[in-house]
């Protein structure tokens, strides 16, 4: 049979958050194919060399590499040794799907699969094997005996998320995903806990990511049903005995009627696992607060990005005010659910004194943890576009598209500054008495000084 090497080129900052997205291609794609099939995920060993030597020694017949725009260099670097030993390379994710010319004019990759991978992954296998190459909807495919390249734009979505298989995890090292899975640490440090993805598509219009994520799945919101959701919870239990799992998803409560029976369904199912979601601070009402409590929820992600309604809804497009954040964390601490707000730090024309209102309105609310972000306009998005037609000069270099530590333009303040501003936040947001007890929970665990360590890296260099 013949082999699909999937390739995950994550070289910086390590998290818990094993990629769903890659362990689900091998899982349809040896479901349906029957191929062997393996992973290469960088994350716990990022070494080049140790990528070139795998692929040299398993000489895959297609190599498939999905990446950011962070990402990009060294995925590209990986494609075209690939190519060079002769397997054919199969590009994927965000930033291919909304460059696809870009990305087949490098003579290296012989396909860039649009949006959700499955089903054009499996048709452009599948003609592979029986020596066809011809056009593949959702797909742009090099055909290299006419030079000719076919171009189809179009996504092919799963109609049925329910009809996926469950990730292959076990081609991914779950132990390395659980040591350092720590989503719920300032709840419970050293918890076993999981990802688990239960929608795709997104309804909204925030500038800074909506353009992908409509490319990527599309605006229509799709959720499994709470079912399988819960049967893939009962499947790492078994196999894995998690005691947590974090919902990845963006917007997980926008269906409040949906919310409500997933969490009968996971009562029903006698788990009894501690958990967490991201949602909207206008999305998650009282009432939904209290009854997903009752099931085990324990941590919110809610994206605040900035205080200023200039910035917020100006240039961001959140359409998500400062009262529904702070009514929100509010009801959410009110019933035993702790909140992450997300923030971001340095967008065009954002000033010092907007800045300090962010970090005093983000302190001053009864939220647990903070991610403060610097403000990164990611290619294709409406924000970037808008700044190029603002005048502004935006990199061209991958690595500069790191929210952690640098931009890819210059803004009114440097780079140097805006670094500060961010591990300000951070300062005045921790030294509060209301993050004390989470915090004292966290340095006494083992595990939880680890998980710290991590996050203290990607602002603190000298961790």
């Amino acid at each position: 049979m013949p082999l699909l090497t999937l390739v995950y080129p994550r070289f910086k900052y390590p998290s818990g958050d094993y990629p769903i997205g890659v362990a689900l291609l091998a899982a349809v794609v040896r479901k349906e194919l029957g191929w062997r099939v393996n992973i290469i995920d960088t994350t716990f060993n990022p070494d080049m060399q140790y990528v070139e030597d795998t692929l040299r020694q398993t000489k895959p017949d297609v190599v498939g590499i999905g990446m950011s725009t962070m990402m990009l260099g060294d995925g590209l670097k990986i494609a075209r040794f690939a190519h060079q030993t002769g397997s054919k390379v199969v590009l994927g994710s965000a930033h291919p799907t909304m460059f696809p010319d870009e990305m087949m004019k490098h003579d290296f990759v012989d396909a860039v699969v649009i949006g959700e991978g499955e089903v054009p992954l499996v048709n452009l296998l599948r003609n592979w094997q029986d020596g066809v190459v011809q056009p593949v909807k959702g797909a742009h495919v090099r055909n290299r005996e006419t030079c000719e390249v076919y171009v189809s734009n179009e996504r092919d979505p799963v109609p049925d998320l329910d009809a996926l298989p469950f990730p292959a995890w076990d081609l991914i090292d779950m132990d390395a995903y659980f040591d350092a899975w720590a989503q719920l640490d300032s709840v419970q440090p050293g918890l076993r806990g999981g990802t688990v993805s239960s929608a795709r598509g997104c309804p909204f219009q925030c500038s800074f990511c909506a353009e992908t994520l409509h490319t990527m799945f599309g605006r229509k919101l799709r959720q499994r049903s709470p079912e399988s959701i819960v049967a893939e919870l009962l499947e790492l239990k078994a196999k894995y005995n998690i005691e947590a799992f974090w919902l990845v998803d963006d917007t997980f409560t926008t269906n409040r009627k949906y919310v409500e029976r997933f969490c009968d369904v996971l009562e029903d199912s006698g788990l009894d696992l501690l958990w967490g979601c991201t949602t909207r601070a206008n999305l998650i009402p009282e009432y939904l607060i209290k009854r997903m409590q009752e099931v085990g929820l324990r941590k919110v992600g809610i994206g605040l990005e900035a205080a200023k309604e200039r910035i917020r809804e100006g240039i961001y497009n959140k359409e998500v005010s400062d009262v529904e954040v702070s009514e929100t964390v509010h009801n959410l601490h009110k019933h035993g659910v702790q909140t992450l707000l997300f923030l971001m730090i340095g967008a065009p024309s954002e000033t010092r004194l907007d800045m300090l209102k962010t970090i005093r309105l983000a302190t001053s609310l009864p939220a647990t943890e903070a991610s403060y972000s610097l403000f990164v306009p990611l290619p294709g998005t409406e924000v970037y576009n808008q700044m190029l037609r603002d005048g502004y000069t935006l990199s061209a270099d991958p690595t500069d598209y790191d929210y952690y530590a640098k931009q890819p333009f210059e803004h009114e303040l440097s780079r140097f500054e805006l670094r500060m501003w961010q591990r300000l936040g951070y300062a005045r947001f921790y030294a509060s008495r209301k993050r004390l007890p989470s915090l004292i929970r966290i340095i006494q665990s083992d595990k939880g000084r680890r998980s710290l360590r991590r996050k203290l890296k990607r602002i603190l260099p000298i961790f």
